[in-house]
C-alpha cells in the first residue's frame, strides 16, 4: 500500500467514522465543577454562617478571659446603657459574631488563597484579623463604653497591683483575650472550610470538598 494510504488510515483512526475523536478533559476541566460547587451561593452562604459561629465561639472564649481578668462586662454593656454583666455578654457575643462575618468578608477571597490552604494558615489570618480589631476596639469602643459609664480611670485588674503596673496589666489582659479570639476563629473557621480540618468535639460538615 502507498505512503499516502497509510496516512489514510492512521487520520481515520484518530478522527473516527463520525468525526473528530473526542479528547480526554484535562486536569483543569475536572477541577471546574469543583470551583463552581465552591462559588455557588449554598456554599457563598455557609462561609458567612461559619464566619458568624466562629466568631461566636471565639467570642465565648475572649469573654472569659475578658470577664475573669478584668470584669469588664459591665463596661461592655454600658455600650447600650445596661451596666450589668449579661448585657455585657450580650453585646460582646453580638459583635463577636458580626466580627466574624467581618472576617470572611475581608479575608475570604482569591488574595488570600496561599494562606487558606491549611490550619496555619488561617491561624494567622485570625490572628491578624483580631489584632485590627483589638486597635478599633480599644482605641474607640472601650473608650466609649467607659465615658458613657462615668467612668474615670480603666477597670481595676483582679491583680491588687497600682499604677502603672495595674495599667500594664489591663494592656496584657486585653492582648492575650484579642490573641485568644483570633486563634479560637481561625481555627473553628478552618474546621468549617478544610476537610482535614476536623476537630472531634465539633462535628462539622466542611464547605469545601
Amino acid at each position: 500500500m502507498s505512503q499516502s494510504g497509510w496516512d489514510d488510515t492512521d487520520a481515520g483512526a484518530e478522527t473516527g467514522a463520525d468525526g473528530p475523536a473526542e479528547r480526554e478533559p484535562s486536569g483543569t476541566e475536572e477541577r471546574q465543577p469543583e470551583a463552581t460547587a465552591r462559588g455557588s451561593p449554598e456554599a457563598v452562604g455557609r462561609h458567612w454562617l461559619a464566619g458568624a459561629v466562629s466568631g461566636l465561639i471565639a467570642g465565648v472564649a475572649m469573654g472569659i478571659v475578658l470577664h475573669g481578668a478584668l470584669g469588664l462586662m459591665p463596661t461592655i454593656g454600658a455600650l447600650i446603657g445596661i451596666e450589668t454583666v449579661i448585657a455585657g455578654w450580650a453585646v460582646h457575643l453580638f459583635n463577636s459574631a458580626a466580627f466574624g462575618t467581618l472576617f470572611v468578608a475581608i479575608f475570604d477571597r482569591a488574595f488570600f488563597d496561599d494562606l487558606r490552604t491549611d490550619v496555619g494558615g488561617y491561624l494567622s489570618l485570625g490572628v491578624i484579623h483580631s489584632a485590627l480589631l483589638g486597635m478599633i476596639t480599644g482605641g474607640l469602643l472601650l473608650p466609649v463604653a467607659l465615658a458613657i459609664e462615668g467612668a474615670t480611670s480603666l477597670p481595676v485588674p483582679t491583680l491588687p497591683v497600682p499604677g502603672l503596673t495595674a495599667t500594664l496589666e489591663f494592656g496584657a489582659v486585653i492582648a492575650v483575650a484579642h490573641l485568644l479570639y483570633g486563634l479560637v476563629l481561625g481555627r473553628i473557621f478552618a474546621a468549617f472550610t478544610l476537610v482535614d480540618a476536623e476537630i472531634g468535639w465539633l462535628p462539622i460538615d466542611p464547605v469545601d470538598r
